[in-house]
């Protein structure tokens, strides 16, 4: 499943090669699956630690370092109620339940189910901005989202069989 997701991704991101989307975008992309990556390995480490709160300092740490890049802070009282909203329910509330989950299962697991974020993205900014993603973006998605569901059913149809005595 991991090397589908790999291959998947890597069909998404083919667009950046021939230069035509700029690498940068792949790269920040890259740099947040490493650490997503890493901070999963460290929540199953330590699972007897509750993550909660090291995430709600994370989102911290990454709002001072945004507002010291942002060139001015204008945004209108709907703008500010859309990023309270989606950086409280999406990105905090999620993260949240992500760190808690992480704890109770195997962190290969935890690390595939956290794919499914980065699939997802084409797909809102296409249902709410109607940019349609491109043709790698979506046969690569595909690709990652069936791995991800046969991963899955996989692992409930092994772990639904009845275990043997000795």
């Amino acid at each position: 499943a991991i090397a589908a997701v790999i291959a998947g991704v890597a069909i998404m991101v083919s667009e950046s090669l021939d230069g035509s989307v700029s690498p940068i975008g792949d790269g920040l992309a890259l740099l947040i699956a490493f650490m997503f990556s890493t901070a999963t390995v460290i929540t199953r480490r330590f699972s007897s630690v509750r993550m909660t709160p090291a995430t709600c300092l994370g989102t911290i740490l990454a709002a001072g370092f945004a507002a010291s890049q942002a060139s001015t802070f204008t945004a209108s009282a709907g703008d500010m109620g859309f990023l309270f909203v989606f950086g409280v329910v999406n990105l905090g509330l999620g993260l949240a339940f992500f760190a808690t989950g992480a704890r109770l299962i195997p962190a290969a697991i935890a690390a595939l189910l956290g794919t499914f974020e980065p699939i997802l993205g084409p797909i809102w900014v296409w249902l709410i901005h109607s940019e349609v993603p491109s043709g790698r973006t979506i046969i690569g998605g595909a690709v990652v989202v069936t791995a991800l569901l046969v991963h899955i059913g996989l692992e409930f149809k092994r772990q639904a069989r009845p275990q043997r005595a000795g």
